[in-house]
C-alpha cells in the first residue's frame, strides 16, 4: 500500500519556524550554527549579550578566531569529529569577549551532514571555573599554613583518635615521618604507663563531652626518647553537633620543665647554705650583717627571676590564645566560603530549570485559553454532539475544568515566581563572585537575608512569629565587601530571632539612613593615621533592633570578645559578634556598637562609610574596664 506524505501549507511552515526562532531567541544558553567551514552562520541574543560582540561581527568570522590560542588545538578535534561522524561531542574552551577578556564555554554540538551544518549550545561557566580556582587557592593557602610551622605539632584525629593530617612540626617533635603518622591512634605517643591506664582515651572523652582540654604530659618520640609536652585538644563537630573528630596542638616544654626543676633545686640549695651560713655568723655582728646583706641581695634576684618567668609565661599563653583564634576563624572563613559557593550553585541550578517553567507559563495559559475558547465554540455550535462525548463530558465535569484551569496556572506562576524570588535572594546573599570592594544597595543585601530567615521567622508548635519591621531610608549605593557585610546581617539577625525566642510579643526592627560627619585627617587614637585637615564623609547607618530581654552592661563589655557566648555550650563557638566586629572596623573603616539592658530589648548599630576614603589599619578590640565604647549609656560618637 502506497504512503503518503502530509504537505504542511506555506502558512504553517512559516508559524512553525516562527515558533522556532522564538525559542532560539528566548534561551538562556548561547546557540550557534556553523558549517563544517568552521565560520559562524547563525546566533542567537544570548552570544551578543555574553561576548559582547554584535551578530554581524560574529557571523564575519570563523569560530576559531575566538577561541583563546592554548584552547585552538583541542578545538580543532572537536570540530573535526563533528565533521566526520553523527555523534554529540561535549567539550570546554575560552572565547574570546570584544573587551579582550575571555570566558570559558561549555559546548555541546551534534552535526548535520545533510546541510553540512553544526548545531551548537555553549553555556558560560567561567563563573564556576573560578570558583573552583579560588577554592583550590584557598586550600593550597591553608595547607601551606599548617605545614609550615615547625614550632607546633599540629594534627588532625578521626573520631576514633587516629591520625589523618600531620605537619612539619609533629615530624620535627615526633620523630614521625607524615605517611608513618598517617593511621596511627594518638596513644602511641603515650609513655606505657599511661596506656595502660586509659589516660589517651580519657583525653579524648573529655575533649569531646566539654569542646577541649588542655593538659601537659611526658611524650614518647618514635626513637623511645621521652620529653614534656602542652598538648590542647579540640572537638570538632558538623553543624549538627556530630562529632567529626579533633585538632590537636602539641609544644614541646622540656626546657621549660627542666629551667624550673633546675630553679627550685637552686631555691633549695640556697636555703640551705643560708641556713649553714646564719648557724656560722651567729658568733660575729659584722659576718652576720654581711651575710644578711647577700641574702637580701640574693632574694631581689630570686623575684626578678620569677617575675622574668612569669612574664614568660604570659607571652606564651598570649601565643597560644592567639594561635587558637587564628585556628577558628580559618575554620569559620572555610565553612562560609564553602557555603557561599554552595548557596551559589544551588541558586544557579534551580534557575535554570524554574525559569524555563516560569517562561513557557505564559505560552500554555494562551495555548489553554484558545482551547477553552475552542471548546465553547463547539459547544455553542454543536450543542448535541453524539453520546460517547456527552459522557466523557459529564465524567470530566467539563464545566469545573474550564472554571478552573485559569486559576491552576495563575497558581502555577505564583508559585514558580515565588522559587525565582527565591533564588535571587539566595544569589544577592551568597555573592561568592565579588571578591573585590564594589558598590552595592545596602537593602538589596538586608532584604535577601531576611527572606533566607524566613523559615525561623514564622511561627512553630504554637509559638507567635517574628513580626519584622523595615523603615528604610533613602540611601545611595554603598562601596563595601558586600558578602562581608551579610555575613555581619545575617549573624545580628540570628541572634536577635534566638534572643525572641518564647518571647509573647517578638518584634525585629530595621532602620537605615544616610548622614554625614566631617571626617578629622588626624585622629589621637591610633586608630587612623592621616592628613591634618577635615573632609565631609558621608556614611550610612543600619539599626537591628529587637524586642528581647537585652543584656546586662558587663555582657555587652565582653560581647565582641572571641570565643565569648552567653549560649549554651556546644552550640556556638563564640566568634560570630567577634568575625562581624572585624568585617564593620577593620574591613570598612566603620563601627560596630550595641546597645542594651535588661528588659529593653537590644540594639546594633553598623555605621559604615559610603566610599572608602581612608587607609584603615588593624588595630586592638578597645575593651577594658574603663571603656564605656559598648555601654548603653556611651555616646554614639566613634572614629568618624
Amino acid at each position: 500500500m502506497a504512503t503518503h506524505t502530509a504537505k504542511i501549507p506555506s502558512s504553517s511552515r512559516k508559524e512553525l519556524q516562527a515558533k522556532q526562532n522564538r525559542f532560539f531567541t528566548l534561551s538562556l544558553d548561547m546557540f550557534f550554527i556553523l558549517g563544517f567551514d568552521g565560520y559562524l552562520k547563525q546566533v542567537n541574543p544570548m552570544c551578543e549579550k555574553i561576548l559582547a560582540l554584535t551578530s554581524a561581527e560574529l557571523v564575519a568570522q570563523r569560530l576559531l578566531e575566538l577561541v583563546h590560542p592554548e584552547d585552538r588545538e583541542s578545538t580543532v578535534a572537536q570540530l573535526e569529529k563533528l565533521a566526520t561522524s553523527s555523534e554529540t561531542v561535549t567539550f570546554e574552551n575560552r572565547c574570546c569577549c570584544k573587551d579582550g577578556s575571555y570566558k570559558w564555554l561549555l559546548w555541546n554540538a551534534a552535526p548535520c551532514q545533510d546541510d553540512k551544518l553544526i548545531y551548537a549550545a555553549a553555556r558560560d561557566i567561567t563563573e564556576r571555573k573560578q570558583a573552583e580556582e579560588a577554592l583550590k587557592e584557598s586550600e593550597e593557602r591553608f595547607r601551606l599554613l599548617i605545614d609550615r610551622v615547625k614550632d607546633y605539632a599540629i594534627y588532625m584525629l578521626d573520631p576514633d583518635g587516629r591520625v589523618v593530617s600531620w605537619n612539619q612540626g609533629a615530624e620535627r617533635i615526633n620523630g614521625y615521618r607524615t605517611e608513618e603518622a598517617i593511621g596511627k591512634h594518638v596513644s602511641c605517643f603515650h609513655p606505657p604507663a599511661e596506656i595502660e591506664s586509659g589516660r589517651p582515651e580519657e583525653v579524648l572523652q573529655i575533649a569531646a563531652q566539654v569542646g577541649g582540654y588542655e593538659y601537659e604530659s611526658l611524650r614518647l618520640r618514635k626513637d623511645g626518647s621521652q620529653f614534656w609536652a602542652n598538648v590542647d585538644v579540640t572537638a570538632l563537630r558538623d553543624e549538627n553537633g556530630q562529632l567529626r573528630g579533633y585538632a590537636t596542638v602539641t609544644r614541646d616544654i622540656t626546657e621549660r620543665k627542666q629551667a624550673q626543676e633546675a630553679l627550685q633545686q637552686a631555691y633549695r640549695g640556697l636555703e640551705k647554705r643560708v641556713e649553714e651560713r646564719t648557724f656560722e655568723l651567729k658568733a660575729a655582728n659584722e659576718m652576720l650583717k654581711q651575710e644578711i646583706s647577700d641574702r637580701q641581695r640574693t632574694e631581689v634576684a630570686l623575684r626578678q627571676s620569677k617575675a622574668r618567668l612569669k612574664e614568660q609565661a604570659k607571652q606564651l599563653e598570649d601565643a597560644l590564645y592567639q594561635l587558637h583564634r587564628t585556628q577558628a576563624q580559618l575554620i569559620q572563613t572555610e565553612k562560609m566560603s564553602s557555603l557561599g559557593q554552595l548557596v551559589a550553585g544551588v541558586a544557579h541550578e534551580i534557575n535554570n530549570p524554574v525559569s524555563f517553567i516560569y517562561g513557557n507559563l505564559d505560552h500554555a495559559s494562551h495555548y489553554i485559553r484558545e482551547l477553552l475558547h475552542l471548546i465553547s465554540l463547539y459547544r455553542r455550535h454543536y450543542s448535541n454532539p453524539p453520546i460517547e462525548i456527552q459522557n466523557s463530558a459529564a465524567a470530566m465535569d467539563l464545566d469545573f475544568v474550564m472554571e478552573d484551569m485559569p486559576k491552576l496556572l495563575s497558581s502555577m506562576k505564583l508559585g514558580a515566581d515565588r522559587i525565582r524570588q527565591i533564588v535571587l535572594s539566595l544569589r544577592n546573599f551568597a555573592r561568592h563572585d565579588e571578591s573585590e570592594m564594589k558598590r552595592v544597595d545596602i537593602h538589596e543585601g538586608l532584604d535577601s537575608t531576611i527572606k533566607l530567615l524566613q523559615n525561623r521567622l514564622k511561627g512553630s508548635d504554637g509559638q507567635a512569629g517574628i513580626q519584622v519591621i523595615q523603615a528604610y531610608g533613602d540611601l545611595p549605593p554603598v562601596e563595601c565587601y558586600a558578602g562581608l557585610l551579610n555575613q555581619v546581617f545575617m549573624n545580628l539577625l540570628s541572634n536577635a530571632i534566638d534572643a525572641l525566642e518564647n518571647h509573647p510579643d517578638p518584634i525585629i526592627t530595621i532602620s537605615t539612613e544616610l548622614a554625614m560627619r566631617d571626617l578629622p585627617m588626624t585622629y589621637s587614637c591610633s586608630i587612623l593615621q592621616t592628613d591634618q585637615s577635615l573632609i565631609p564623609n558621608p556614611y550610612i547607618i543600619i539599626r537591628i533592633a529587637d524586642s528581647g530581654p537585652g543584656m546586662t552592661e558587663a555582657v555587652c563589655r565582653r560581647l565582641f570578645d572571641p570565643f565569648f557566648t552567653t549560649k549554651p555550650l556546644g552550640k556556638n563557638k563564640g566568634l560570630g559578634l567577634s568575625i562581624s566586629y572585624q568585617i564593620v572596623v577593620e574591613k570598612h573603616g566603620g563601627q560596630l556598637r550595641c546597645v542594651s539592658s535588661p528588659g529593653a530589648g537590644t540594639e546594633f548599630i553598623i555605621e559604615i562609610p559610603v566610599q572608602q576614603t581612608a587607609q584603615w589599619q588593624s588595630f586592638e578590640n578597645p575593651l577594658s574596664e574603663n571603656s564605656t565604647f559598648f555601654s548603653p549609656s556611651a555616646s554614639r560618637g566613634g572614629i568618624f
